[in-house]
């Protein structure tokens, strides 16, 4: 059962980690990135929409991508074109998002909450060799399908390009002194473009993984707040790739219980499906004891000087 569990955590967690990936970049830029939700639900509903009508994975992928990376575009020339706040402008991109997608599954698809279709295709499991065979890690690593796969892979890339790269060492600058960036000749806005940019690619995947890959359907705020939870493993791992990846796995293993434990305990689903907002709400208030602490830290430090 153990197993079980640990595996459904890697499969559930990929949206997230994905999402946090986009949501780490434009972090480290220095943008608070609240649409992520809105990025995955146009994927989401633009990936199942291309895949029905075309019967090809790759395609309803790209156009999943296409869609969010547009969305991400948008909400770059609001915040840095005319200038408006990048919380409000987050916001007025979600509700969109939702809205358009909401309409959209009426007026195209003529359905309500949920679509789904047997011409949908799925993802095959991937059966890796040697590895299938070796005991207990095979069980969890082996049988997944190749976003899963790739989700876990972009988590060292998005580290080398942070920590071992020209462009990385100028987002980081960006995101800790904009202004002395800007006096170094860094083109702080393109930068700035460029990680939105990102965001809106990670969080296309995650969205086509959400209706391709985790389930093979549409339905309206799919996501279910799957951003909120992204950027609480951001501020969490302080913006470090690997360890934002390893709270998102943690956030996937308390869903994944929430989904199994009443099979085992009998107790109401509706409170065990309480567990990943409690682990959430929990790893926000050590966030902030951790940032008061630093702060008093600081404050002792100027003192004594």
């Amino acid at each position: 059962m153990i197993s079980e569990i640990a595996f459904s955590a890697i499969r559930i967690s990929t949206p997230l980690i994905f999402a946090a990936l986009g949501g780490l970049l434009t972090f480290q830029a220095g943008i608070l990135n609240i649409a992520l939700d809105g990025f995955m639900i146009v994927a989401a509903f633009a990936s199942i929409g291309v895949a029905f009508a075309t019967e090809s994975l790759l395609l309803g992928v790209l156009a999943g991508v296409a869609s969010s990376m547009v969305l991400a575009a948008l909400l770059a020339l609001f915040n840095l074109r005319f200038r408006a706040h990048i919380f409000i402008a987050g916001i007025a991109v979600t509700f969109m998002a939702y809205g358009l997608t909401a309409l959209l599954l009426k007026g195209v698809l003529n359905e309500e909450g949920v679509f789904s279709s047997d011409r949908i295709p799925t993802f095959a499991p991937i059966d890796i060799p040697v590895i299938r065979d070796i005991p207990v890690i095979g069980a969890l690593i082996s049988g997944h399908t190749l976003l899963v796969y790739i989700a876990y892979l972009c988590v060292p890339v998005v580290a080398w390009c942070l920590y071992r790269t020209r462009w990385g060492l100028r987002v980081r600058v960006v995101g800790e002194a904009e202004d002395a960036a800007a006096a170094a000749g860094v083109n702080v806005e393109r930068l700035k473009f460029e990680t939105m940019l990102l965001s809106g690619l990670f969080c296309g995947l995650a969205g086509a993984y959400l209706s391709l890959g985790y389930v093979s359907l549409f339905a309206k705020q799919m996501t279910n707040e799957r951003g909120l939870i992204a950027l609480a493993a951001i501020f969490f791992a302080k913006g470090n790739p690997y360890w934002t990846a390893a709270v998102a796995l943690l956030f996937g293993t308390a869903t994944a219980l929430s989904i199994r434990l009443p099979q085992l305990t009998g107790l109401a689903p509706q409170l065990l499906q309480l567990i990943p907002y409690v682990v959430t709400v929990l790893s926000l208030i050590i966030v902030g004891i951790r940032n008061t602490r630093a702060r008093h830290r600081h404050g002792v430090w100027r003192f004594e000087i």
